[in-house]
């Protein structure tokens, strides 16, 4: 039998219309099930676990008697469930050792339980440690006609690997995805981190969030420079080496770009540096400082901060033309842009009224409002990329913490509450986290947490690393070709 691939579902190519309406049944059974659990986990708002299972029991006896039954899933519960998934031991070929095959599984556990949507645990860990963290979802788990699971077998030949990544149903061992990443060992992370971005986005219908990365500012010597690093805190890599102070890095939304401001020739210009070759050119560089950029999500403009007319003032550039447009006008200090994720407006600070505080305007400057915030200082707003939270900066008596403000609702919620300040939010490209700047052990580090402020992690431990930014969750491809 020929083995087909559609949409990285797998089947068979049938030779009778008998064979092909039981194989119907069976794809039309598989993409629902996918379907059924992308809407189960794509919200933060958690359907009812045990009605969900009791639903989807029902349509799958009802199609495997030849009866085809509309499903509606509705929200019952405000409880964020994770979907718990099987980590099988990977699977070794070739001269694959099994210490590449533990690094796979590793990878991708911690990459699958980093999407906040997913209750990754390891079949030899449910074995020796029952108590373990992540196994509290999975031992609880309901029953059902769908236990998750994933197989991965890796391969290394003359420094080449290949990853086979299977969804299956463990239950009745049915493939529900699968797709193979090639690439060279110093690729290996990157791989993993696809396949675990792919696994998301069948259970969710999301994109993943494990192939992104963050950049930050740094301190070399007496300057300041530019690192990148996964999302984790891994692979961090010094991406400038223009010996001068360098600040406010921004992603460009296919992950190619970084703009940032920088000191090179005595004056904060806005620059821009291409990752893959590592070329430097400037944006903008008139008199005057310019800096806080912000891409859009469009990826065709910027906003950014600029006294080029005398007064701290919010403007746009075209990404293309450079050309520049004024949108604020007042004598106060306007600053801080962070653009909404339809593009159609930008929430930034301002002292206007004697504080800093925040304000939206649309994306042309007007229909200026205030958020109704309490505190006389709130400063450094972004908006999730999911369009329901802003995270903030609010000065406290022990220094600076991070907030969220509910758009919908108007509720305000505090996310960190520690010695020290907590700076610089911004966002991870699903929304589920947000990396931000603390110095709560000392000195300044990046660290990441939960949408909730729970799950804190320490990425970093340089103690002079502020102004994290997070990039999308695309790679260019160049990145996935082995090095010569």
């Amino acid at each position: 039998m020929k083995t087909v691939n559609k949409k990285h579902l797998i089947y068979y190519k049938p030779k009778t219309k008998a064979h092909a309406k039981t194989q119907r049944r069976k794809d039309y059974a598989k993409t629902f099930s996918l379907r059924c659990l992308r809407a189960f986990a794509a919200l933060r708002e958690g359907f009812c676990f045990f009605g969900f299972w009791a639903i989807l029991s029902t349509f799958v006896l009802n199609n495997n008697a030849g009866a085809q039954t509309e499903v509606r899933l509705r929200a019952e519960t405000n409880t964020f469930v994770r979907l718990p998934v099987e980590l099988k031991p990977c699977e070794l070929k070739d001269q694959a050792t099994q210490e590449l095959g533990r690094r796979v599984v590793d990878i991708l556990d911690n990459d699958l339980w980093a999407s906040s949507v997913v209750a990754a645990y390891q079949t030899e860990e449910s074995r020796t440690n029952s108590d373990a963290l992540r196994l509290e979802f999975a031992l609880n788990r309901p029953t059902g006609p769908i236990r998750l699971a994933v197989q991965t077998k890796v391969s290394l030949l003359q420094k080449k690997i290949t990853i086979d990544g299977q969804l299956l149903d463990s239950t009745t061992g049915r493939t529900l995805e699968q797709k193979v990443y090639r690439g060279c060992e110093e690729n290996l992370r990157l791989l993993v981190h696809a396949l675990a971005d792919d696994i998301v986005t069948s259970l969710t219908g999301e994109k993943g969030m494990a192939k992104s990365r963050i950049a930050f500012t740094t301190g070399v010597s007496h300057v300041k420079e530019i690192f990148v690093m996964d999302y984790d805190g891994a692979s961090q890599r010094q991406i400038t080496n223009l010996q001068t102070l360098n600040l406010t890095p921004a992603w460009s939304p296919d992950g190619r770009e970084i703009v940032f401001t920088s000191y090179k020739r005595g004056n904060p210009d806005l620059v821009a540096i291409d990752l893959i070759p590592g070329r430097v050119g400037y944006l903008l560089k008139d008199n005057g400082l310019h800096s806080a950029p912000a891409w859009s999500p469009d990826d065709k403009k910027i906003a950014l901060v600029s006294t080029k007319d005398g007064n701290a003032e919010i403007y746009v550039m075209d990404a293309n033309t450079k050309a520049v447009r004024r949108l604020t006008q007042h004598p106060a200090i306007d600053a801080s842009p962070s653009w909404s994720p339809t593009g159609r407006e930008i929430v930034f600070t301002s002292d206007r009224l004697g504080n800093p505080q925040i304000f939206i305007m649309d994306a042309e400057g007007a229909n200026l409002r205030r958020l109704p915030l309490e505190g006389t200082y709130n400063d450094s707003p972004a908006w999730s990329p999911r369009g329901d939270k802003i995270a903030f900066v609010s000065r406290m008596p022990g220094g600076f913490d991070i907030f969220t403000f509910d758009v919908t609702t108007a509720t305000v919620t505090q996310l960190t509450n520690s010695a020290g300040s907590n700076e610089d939010p911004c966002w991870s490209p699903d929304g589920y986290r947000l990396a931000f700047s603390s110095t709560r052990d000392g000195r300044s580090d990046i660290y990441s947490m939960m949408w909730d402020g729970t799950d804190v992690r320490r990425l970093t431990y340089k103690g002079t690393c502020t102004s994290p930014a997070w990039s999308s969750s695309f790679r260019p491809a160049e990145e996935f070709l082995c090095k010569e």
